[in-house]
């Protein structure tokens, strides 16, 4: 069978994307822009997160860059000599100093930004709280699973106790550092990758969530509450999953507003909303 060469549309050839992302959304959205025949750069925290884009990271158009970003470094990418075309903003909902960041940013020099939603999930039985002090009373002998990440620890155990709280946390060691520091013990603290995407950008959920390692763990320690975030994301739909299984309460830290207004795109429109901003900078540059 004849091999055709990939037609690069002409609005790709000047410049490529950078897309600030974590794992979950960011492995599918850097897939769906290089089907787009347009170089992208992916920006993480971590090494770890670098991984996960597997055999992507083979591919000469793509390029992953693992580092936390401050507003200088920022600013040094958006104003260097090879400046991205545009910013595509995949980063967790709850993680609105890195978004407010980048969009302050990309104004500043007018570098296109589109930030990617994901959706939010029907809380259906959870309770859904904007406060962490929405959980201080619980009730006499509630045990709680910590599923919110590590820095909001010290809060819960002072007021539920180091034997009534446990902690879901990423296994790093800044993370046990913060758990540890926080009061508990090693024995209530589960250092776990969560629930992601593969490196195809999908994710498949075990079929049964009563047999799952989040159900172990709330089996473990007699958890009658989980508390995590309203990320609309894997994690918490898995959560929202266990927690029927069990007949475990709910409560989810609401998503907190986007700061400001700004471009949104989802999976659905991501492709389309792309190449009307790649096709607006190809038509200014070109006009200059």
């Amino acid at each position: 069978m004849p091999r055709f060469p990939v037609m690069v549309p002409p609005w790709s050839r000047r410049g490529w994307i950078w897309l600030v992302a974590g794992t979950e959304d960011g492995v599918w959205a850097a897939r769906q822009l290089l089907a787009l025949a347009v170089p992208v750069r992916v920006q993480v925290v971590s090494p770890r997160a670098c991984r996960a884009y597997g055999s992507l990271t083979t591919n000469p158009a793509f390029q992953c860059r693992a580092m936390a970003m401050g507003p200088g470094d920022v600013h040094q990418v958006l104003t260097g000599p090879a400046p991205p075309a545009l910013v595509v903003d995949a980063t967790h909902p709850f993680a609105l100093r890195i978004t407010r960041t980048l969009h302050t940013a990309c104004s500043a020099v007018a570098v296109p930004y589109l930030r990617f939603q994901r959706p939010q999930l029907p809380p259906g039985a959870a309770t859904v709280v904007d406060r962490l002090e929405a959980v201080q009373n619980l009730g006499q002998g509630s045990s709680l699973l910590a599923a919110i990440g590590s820095r909001s620890l010290v809060p819960l155990v002072g007021w539920h106790g180091p034997r009534r709280t446990a902690a879901r946390i990423l296994p790093t060691a800044t993370a046990l550092q913060q758990a540890l520091a926080a009061g508990l013990p090693p024995e209530r603290i589960a250092p776990l990758q969560p629930i992601g995407a593969g490196h195809n950008g999908e994710t498949h959920l075990p079929p049964d969530p009563a047999t799952s390692l989040e159900a172990a763990l709330c089996r473990r320690w007699t958890v009658d509450v989980v508390l995590a975030r309203q990320s609309g994301g894997t994690p918490e739909r898995q959560w929202h999953r266990v927690c029927a299984a069990l007949g475990v309460s709910l409560w989810l830290l609401r998503r907190p507003q986007e700061p400001g207004p700004m471009a949104v795109c989802t999976r659905e429109t991501l492709s389309q909303r792309v190449r009307d901003c790649l096709r607006k900078t190809w038509s200014a540059q070109r006009e200059r």
